[in-house]
This record gives structure tokens, C-alpha cells and sequence, in this order.
């Protein structure tokens, strides 16, 4: 079901792309308006941004770790389309197991930009 993106989710974007760029300028000013669904594959998690064109994947943006609940990491990565529009915002357990609770206001210090 469609849904706006939470305050974490928005603040977590906010984190993992820099301001200094046009693109990231771009993307980070359209996320009040964003509409997404949620992503629930076991040890995966995330949204997926609805767009009014078809989407195919383009890039990874930047990635950051995560922990999960149970002290797993978790790869947070944010990808675009192949338009350069908001794709995807994909959480991964790094053994697969089913994802607990990730506390996003948590982003580690290693954030990269790709």
C-alpha cells in the first residue's frame, strides 16, 4: 500500500546523501512528496519509491551500515533508477536472517557515496 516516507526514513536519506552535489540537491528536495511501498523479503527490507514511469534499476548512491536488533549488521543502500530518480531504499542483513528492528537514527560513520 502507498505511503509517505517516515521522519527516520527521511532523516536517513538526509545522512547517506551529501548536499554538495546538484543531483543529491535534487532528490533530497523531493523527498516530502515521495511516495513508496514497503519492500518485506526475509532478511531484506526497505521501500521502493512509485514513480509515474517505469522504473529499472540504475545505481547504488550510497551505502552505510546498520545494526539490527540482534547485534547483526545490516547494508543500507540507496539506489537509483535508470532516470536518476529515487529507486529504492534497500536494508540487508548481512547473514539473510529475518530482520528484527534496525533503529535508522543509528547510521554508522562509514557512509559512501558511490
Amino acid at each position: 500500500m502507498p505511503r509517505f516516507l517516515t521522519p527516520d526514513e527521511v532523516s536517513l536519506i538526509h545522512r547517506l546523501l551529501p548536499e554538495t552535489t546538484e543531483l543529491s540537491e535534487r532528490l533530497l528536495k523531493d523527498l516530502a512528496l515521495a511516495q513508496v511501498e514497503d519492500v518485506e523479503v526475509v532478511g531484506f527490507g526497505g521501500v521502493v519509491f512509485l514513480s509515474s514511469t517505469t522504473q529499472v534499476f540504475g545505481s547504488d548512491i550510497a551505502t552505510a551500515m546498520l545494526a539490527d536488533a540482534d547485534g547483526v549488521p545490516v547494508r543500507v543502500t540507496l539506489c537509483l533508477d535508470n532516470h536518476d530518480q529515487l529507486f529504492e531504499l534497500e536494508l540487508c542483513k548481512v547473514d539473510f536472517s529475518p530482520i528484527i528492528g534496525v533503529d535508522l537514527r543509528r547510521l554508522s560513520a562509514s557512509t559512501d557515496t558511490c
